[in-house]
C-alpha cells in the first residue's frame, strides 16, 4: 500500500457534510493524513446558521479532533505572503508550506498562487481533482476506495441513500463527476450473505 499523502483541507471543504464526511472517512481509513488549522476551523463554523454552528462545535468537532489528533497545523505564520496568494486565504496557504509537501484541498483554486505553492512542495487541488488523484494512488488495490466511500455512504443514517443515489448526490450536488466516474467504473465490493 502506498504511503498516505498529506491534505490540508480549506474551510469551503469541511462546510459541506458530505465532502467532510467523505473526506474524513477516506482519511480514516487510511487513504491520506488529514490537516487543518484553527483558523480554517474558525472560518468554516463562521459561515454556519448559529444553531448549526452550535451543534458542529458541541458535538462533531470534538468527535473529528478525538479520531484525527495529529489534524490541527499550529506553529507557522499565517501572514506570510504566498506570491498572489488572495490575502484572506494566507493563512491557508501559509500553513500548507509549513506542512509540505502535501496537496491543498480547495474549492478556490483561483484564490491561490499554484506556481509558488507547487516551488514549495504544495499542490493545489479540488476535492475532485485530489480524489482521483488517491484513486489512481490505490490501482493496485481500487476496492480500498470504493469500501472507504461505502462506509461514508453507509454513515449518512438519517438519508441511508443507495450506492446508486449516494453517487448521484457526488456527482451533481458535491462537484465530484470525475470521481463518480471512476468509482462506477468499479467492480461493487460483494454484498455479505447469510450462511446456514
Amino acid at each position: 500500500m502506498p504511503i498516505p499523502a498529506r491534505a490540508l483541507v480549506d474551510a469551503n471543504v469541511l462546510y459541506s457534510n458530505h465532502l467532510r464526511n467523505l473526506l474524513l472517512q477516506m482519511a480514516q481509513n487510511g487513504a491520506f493524513e488529514v490537516r487543518w488549522t484553527a483558523e480554517i476551523e474558525d472560518e468554516w463554523l463562521r459561515n454556519m446558521e448559529p444553531l448549526t454552528r452550535d451543534r458542529i462545535r458541541r458535538n462533531t468537532i470534538p468527535l473529528i479532533r478525538e479520531i484525527f489528533p495529529e489534524a490541527l497545523v499550529g506553529d507557522f505564520d499565517p501572514t506570510l505572503a504566498t506570491g498572489k496568494t488572495d490575502a484572506k486565504d494566507r493563512h491557508v496557504a501559509s500553513a500548507a508550506r509549513h506542512i509540505s509537501p502535501c496537496v491543498l484541498v480547495t474549492e478556490n483554486v483561483r484564490h491561490f498562487d499554484a506556481a509558488v505553492l507547487r516551488e514549495a512542495k504544495v499542490e493545489v487541488r479540488t476535492v475532485d481533482e485530489f480524489l482521483v488523484g488517491l484513486v489512481d494512488t490505490f490501482t493496485d488495490n481500487p476496492g480500498f476506495i470504493r469500501q472507504a466511500v461505502d462506509e461514508a455512504r453507509i454513515s449518512l443514517k438519517k438519508s441511508m441513500p443507495s450506492w446508486d443515489e449516494y453517487l448521484d448526490l457526488l456527482a451533481e450536488r458535491q462537484g465530484l463527476p470525475r470521481f463518480v466516474a471512476r468509482l462506477r467504473g468499479m467492480e461493487p465490493t460483494p454484498e455479505p450473505t447469510d450462511t446456514i
